[in-house]
C-alpha cells in the first residue's frame, strides 16, 4: 500500500518520546495492521507490555476490540485503524470500543484513529490513540439501565398487528425516545421523539419524556391534544437553539385499520402499501418546546391488512456517504425499497435497514442516534 514502516523510522523523528509522554494510550502500526510501537501509557491501560505486542497483529488475541453492543471490531470492515489507513481519513470524532486487558477483561476506551504518511503522502501505516473510560463508564451503565427502563413498553399479544423497535444510541445512551401503549381492547397509542444533540444531557431529557407522557396520558386518544399539552410543558426546558424535540405522535386502530396521526418537526413516517406503493405521511408542526402554545392539526388514514408503517428518527436520513453525500429522506425511502424488493416485499427487517445504513456511511457506527419503529397489520384479521 505505501513504504514499509519501521521502528527505526519512529525513532529517527522522535514519535517515541512524543506519544511516551502521553497520558492517553497509543499505538502504530503498519499497513497489515502489524504493531510496530506500543506506548507506556498502554502498557498500563491494558497490562500488555510492549514485548508482548511488537510484532504482532492488533487482532491477535491482543486488543480485540468489540462494539457496546459486542460486536466484534477486528474484521477489516469494522476496524476502525483499517478503515483509516485504507481511506486515509482520520476519524471524525472519537468512538467507544471495549478492548481486551491482558488479564482477560474488557476495559472501555474511546479511540481515535489517523492514517501516518510520509513526505510523499504515501500511507505508511496508521496510528490510534486511546483513553481509559473505566470510572465514567460504570455511571453511563448505570444510566442506561435507568433509559431502558424508560423506554420499555409491555404490550399483551394482539394478533392483528405487530410492533417492532430497534434502537442503537450514539453513545451508551441517547438523546431518542420511543413510547408503544394499549389504550383500550383496540387502539393504541404511539410516540417517537428526538431530542436535541445526544448522550447523556439528551438522556436525561428523554426520562423528562417519559414522566410528561404519564402526566399527559389523558390525552393520548388526541395526538394533537397530547402534542399540544406536552409542547406548554417543554416549552420552558427548550434550549437557546429555539427547540426541545421533534416528534410523531399517533393513535391505531387495530380493528378497522384507522390512523390518526400528528407530526411536530419530524421526519416523515412511510406507509408501506400493497403492491408495492409507498405514501409519505404528510401533514406537519412546530416541534415541541419551539413556541409556548403551538396548535397541532391532527391527520389521519387507514393501514390496511398486511400494510406496514415505518417511524424513524433523523439519525436514519442525516448520515453521509464516503463522497460526502446526505442519504436525505429520497435516498432512505430507496434504500427501503431495495430492502424490500430484495425480500419479495415481505415485511421490513428493522436490523437489515440498520446494516444497510452503515453500509451507505462507510462507518462502524452511524454519527447519531437512531431508532426505527414499525406497525404491520396481520394479513389475517379476526372475525366479528
Amino acid at each position: 500500500m505505501g513504504a514499509e514502516l519501521r521502528q527505526s523510522t519512529l525513532d529517527h523523528v522522535g514519535v517515541r518520546q512524543v506519544l511516551d509522554a502521553l497520558a492517553d494510550g497509543a499505538y502504530i502500526t503498519d499497513c497489515d495492521r502489524r504493531i510496530v510501537f506500543w506506548s507506556r501509557a498502554a502498557e498500563r491501560i491494558t497490562g500488555w507490555g510492549a514485548a508482548d505486542v511488537v510484532g504482532h497483529r492488533c487482532a491477535d488475541n491482543i486488543l480485540v476490540h468489540i462494539d457496546k453492543d459486542g460486536h466484534p471490531l477486528c474484521t477489516e470492515d469494522f476496524c476502525p485503524l483499517h478503515r483509516s489507513i485504507v481511506t486515509g481519513e482520520l476519524s471524525r470524532e472519537p468512538l467507544l470500543v471495549f478492548a481486551q486487558h491482558k488479564l482477560g477483561h474488557r476495559i472501555p476506551v474511546e479511540v481515535s484513529v489517523a492514517p501516518l504518511r510520509d513526505e510523499k503522502g504515501r500511507t505508511l501505516g496508521g496510528i490510534e490513540v486511546f483513553r481509559d473510560l473505566t470510572t465514567m463508564m460504570e455511571d453511563l451503565r448505570r444510566a442506561k439501565v435507568i433509559q431502558d427502563h424508560v423506554l420499555e413498553s409491555r404490550l399483551r399479544p394482539d394478533p392483528r398487528i405487530r410492533f417492532e423497535v430497534t434502537y442503537s444510541p450514539e453513545e451508551l445512551v441517547g438523546g431518542d425516545f420511543y413510547r408503544v401503549e394499549s389504550l383500550d381492547a383496540d387502539r393504541y397509542a404511539v410516540m417517537v421523539a428526538d431530542v436535541m444533540g445526544h448522550g447523556v444531557a439528551s438522556a436525561l431529557y428523554t426520562m423528562q419524556l417519559r414522566s410528561l407522557w404519564e402526566e399527559c396520558r389523558v390525552q393520548l386518544g388526541s395526538p394533537a391534544r397530547f402534542l399540544a399539552e406536552l409542547n406548554q410543558r417543554l416549552h420552558r426546558l427548550a434550549s437557546s437553539d429555539g427547540y426541545f424535540a421533534t416528534a410523531v405522535c399517533l393513535t391505531f386502530n387495530a380493528a378497522s385499520g384507522l390512523l390518526e396521526y400528528v407530526r411536530a418537526g419530524h421526519p416523515a413516517p412511510f406507509l408501506f402499501r400493497a403492491g408495492g406503493r409507498v405514501e409519505r405521511l404528510s401533514g406537519t408542526g412546530p416541534a415541541l418546546g419551539l413556541l409556548e402554545n403551538s396548535v397541532y392539526t391532527q391527520s389521519e388514514t387507514w393501514i390496511e391488512p398486511g400494510e406496514i408503517l415505518l417511524l424513524y428518527t433523523d439519525g436514519a436520513i442525516e448520515i453521509t456517504g464516503p463522497d460526502q453525500q446526505e442519504l436525505g429522506e429520497t435516498g432512505f425511502l430507496h434504500l427501503l425499497q431495495t430492502l424490500r424488493a430484495s425480500e419479495a416485499g415481505r415485511g421490513l427487517a428493522l436490523s437489515q435497514i440498520e446494516r444497510a445504513l452503515l453500509d451507505f456511511a462507510h462507518q462502524i457506527r452511524l454519527p447519531d442516534d437512531l431508532t426505527l419503529l414499525s406497525i404491520q397489520r396481520s394479513t389475517s384479521q379476526p372475525a366479528g
